[in-house]
């Protein structure tokens, strides 16, 4: 029996010590490492990354001198570029100033940061940081402005385990959002067409450097951003209207309304002389108001509101954009009322003017159908006769009433 079990157990035992080492060796393989890596100045703290340090740029196209700076807690990766040789900046935006920091570069180099200091704010108190390294970095970013003809940039960003994220997003320099954000030249970016992209992600086209993305509007689907190479400008709406008015067709509304514009404070036709005023609340809205009407003038002219539109979510002025025109009084010439004096209603004001105003909708005004002989001699007199609707006038209303020296001069 002793001599038949024996054999049976060295079998057993072998085939247990091959599975062992066989599972070892896949478990090996599969494990990541936990080696620790060092900054390379060879006397700070040792510094725990991820498992895979390398090319966090393998199979994206990167800009030059992009690299992942990370706090030492490892709780937020920040995309940032190297602007000189121990100079790397990101947007605090990402990551605060009093965290510490670490930069890891495409090759997989662990540089530490030896100082940290504000370099660059827009007038939103959106911040650029300058991290200082304690090494030289050897491939420095291309940094410029936008393309003024190019308006598709890449937002790169590394998410909560360290990956990095590209999206194509769009600039706009139309919106009316952000004034300041004026040209390709300006500091304020607008950012649009992005869906949950992540504040202090760095903005890149064609293989250079822009900026930085630093937050979305609270409101609408519009993010701004910081330019590195751009001017801080200073224009108001109603500026920055006229100037987008000069890329759209003459006949846009937005053109019209920036005609409208360039005439304040009096708007002239060749019919009237109107002053306007302009909404203090509403920049896109204003109010035509006649204060004389030239002579020989014989058309029903209207008083207006205006007001632009948009046709998007993001307050963006465009070719689609529509003036809404609303009509809140109107001048009726005496050739198209019918006067008609009523002797018993003596405490009714009773004037004949060279015209009369509606402070309603004309259409609410009481009408009567006149015939008009157009003859030009006494033959064919039935052929000569037409109808015509006049506005009824019998006296001032608080709807219909008659406006003495509305007359230009």
């Amino acid at each position: 029996m002793n001599k038949l079990i024996a054999p049976l157990i060295l079998i057993l035992a072998f085939s247990v010590t091959s599975c062992s080492k066989d599972a070892q060796k896949l478990l090996s393989t599969n494990t990541p490492s936990t080696t620790q890596f060092e900054p390379t100045d060879g006397h700070s703290d040792k510094v725990i990354l991820n498992a895979k340090v390398g090319n966090f740029c393998e199979g994206h196209d990167c800009p030059d001198g992009i690299v992942a700076v990370k706090t030492n807690d490892k709780s937020v990766t920040c995309a940032g570029i190297v602007q000189s040789a121990t100079e790397v900046l990101i947007s605090q935006n990402c990551a605060e100033p009093n965290n510490t920091f670490h930069v890891q570069t495409t090759a997989g180099e662990i540089i530490k940061v030896e100082s940290v200091e504000e370099t660059l704010s827009n007038e939103f108190d959106d911040k650029v940081l300058k991290l200082t390294t304690s090494k030289e970095i050897e491939t420095q970013a291309s940094i410029s402005i936008p393309d003024a003809e190019n308006q598709t940039v890449e937002l790169l960003s590394f998410d909560k385990f360290g990956v990095l994220t590209i999206q194509s997003c769009e600039l706009t320099y139309a919106s009316l959002a952000y004034a300041n954000s004026f040209d390709n030249e300006s500091q304020l970016l607008n950012i649009k067409n992005c869906d949950g992209v992540k504040d202090g992600s760095l903005i890149s086209q064609d293989g250079n450097v822009i900026g930085f993305l630093t937050k979305k509007h609270e409101e609408i689907a519009l993010y701004e951003g910081v330019s590195l190479e751009g001017d801080k400008v200073e224009i108001d709406v109603i500026s920055k209207i006229d100037q987008i008015s000069l890329t759209l067709p003459l006949d846009s509304d937005v053109s019209i309304y920036a005609m409208i514009l360039f005439e304040y404070p009096k708007f002239e036709t060749d019919e009237t002389i109107q002053k306007i005023h302009f909404d203090s609340n509403n920049p896109l809205k204003f109010k035509l108001e006649t204060t004389c009407i030239k002579k020989g003038i014989n058309k029903i002219l209207p008083d207006s509101i205006s007001e632009l539109s948009f046709n998007n979510k993001i307050q963006e002025l465009n070719e689609q954009s529509t003036l809404k025109v609303t009509n809140y009084q109107t001048f009726i010439p005496k050739e198209k009322v019918h006067l008609l004096k009523i002797d018993t209603n003596k405490n009714i004001n009773f004037l004949e003017t060279e015209y009369y105003l509606s402070s309603v909708d004309i259409n609410k005004l009481t009408t009567i159908e006149q015939i008009i002989d157009t003859r030009r001699n006494i033959t064919n007199l039935s052929n000569n006769l037409k109808t015509e609707i006049k506005y009824l006038y019998i006296g001032d209303t608080k709807e219909f009433s008659a406006i003495d020296n509305i007359s230009c001069n």
